[in-house]
């Protein structure tokens, strides 16, 4: 945890909060690996994990920029290009707004 250890409030990073949405994050998407390699991945479980995991990526991305303070807007740090690269996931594959119109139309379907 370095310098910033556990005490980091959210409003600067929050490392407890990143860490425990990342390991959240992580098992979802091993949970969806597993479905997928059993060929029984539908598209409403694909379209949660594109939406959920692009969003997780941006606000993970955003928490570090600001750790970093004004060194992230240099390229030569990696957080900048993973910055960069975050902000463009929620078009990639389908737009997020999309994902949430599939999503929703299981909704009640489902209940």
């Amino acid at each position: 945890m370095g310098i910033l250890g556990v005490n980091t409030p959210e409003t600067f990073g929050g490392l407890v909060e990143i860490k425990t949405e990342t390991a959240v994050g992580r098992a979802f998407v091993d949970q969806c690996l597993h479905i997928h390699s059993q060929r029984g991945l539908d598209s409403t479980m694909a379209s949660m994990a594109k939406y959920w995991f692009s969003d997780l990526q941006n606000y993970v991305a955003t928490r570090c920029v600001q750790m970093h303070g004004g060194w992230d807007y240099k390229w030569e740090y990696p957080i900048a290009r993973a910055f960069v690269d975050a902000r463009v996931q929620p078009i990639y594959g389908g737009c997020n707004e999309i994902m949430k119109e599939l999503i929703a139309r299981t909704i009640n379907r489902n209940s």
